[in-house]
C-alpha cells in the first residue's frame, strides 16, 4: 500500500543507509510517499514547483526489488504532479544506475543531458517526461 508521509524522521533511517549525502528538509515543496507491508519498503520523493515536478530519490529496500514497487511509487508521485498541474517531470539518475535507467525508460522518460559530477564524481543523465495534466 502507497501512502503520502509527512512524517520523514520514520524515512531517515532508510534515506541515510540506502541514498547517501541526501539530506531531509522541511522544504514546502517537497513531499514523500511510502510502500509499506507491514514495514516501509519503499519511498519516493518527489518536488512539485509551479508546473514542474521533479523525482528527488525512489529507494526500494534490496530484499523487495525488482517486484514492481519502484514503479508503483513513480506512478504515484507522476499522479499526484497531474493533479496539481505540473507539466514535466524531471530527474536525475547515476549514469551507471541501469536498473534505475530502465525503469525511467518504461515509464516514458527520456534522456536530455548528462550532469557531469553529479553524484560525488560521477555522472548522471537528466532524464525528463511530459505530463498531462488532469
Amino acid at each position: 500500500m502507497i501512502q503520502e508521509t509527512t512524517n520523514l524522521d520514520e524515512v531517515s533511517p532508510i534515506l541515510k543507509e540506502y541514498f547517501h549525502g541526501y539530506q531531509i528538509s522541511n522544504d514546502p515543496f517537497e513531499k514523500a510517499a511510502i510502500y509499506c507491508d507491514n514495514n516501509i519498503i519503499g519511498i519516493v520523493s518527489y518536488s512539485i514547483i509551479y508546473e514542474r515536478g521533479e523525482i528527488n530519490y525512489i529507494i526500494t529496500l534490496p530484499s523487495h526489488r525488482n517486484k514492481g514497487i519502484g514503479g508503483k511509487l513513480l506512478e504515484y508521485a507522476i499522479n499526484d504532479m497531474q493533479k496539481n498541474n505540473c507539466t514535466s517531470v524531471s530527474l536525475e539518475v547515476e549514469s551507471t544506475n541501469t536498473d534505475a535507467i530502465n525503469l525511467y525508460l518504461k515509464h516514458g522518460f527520456i534522456k536530455q543531458g548528462i550532469r557531469p559530477n553529479y553524484y560525488e564524481g560521477k555522472e548522471a543523465y537528466l532524464m525528463i517526461k511530459e505530463i498531462e495534466v488532469k
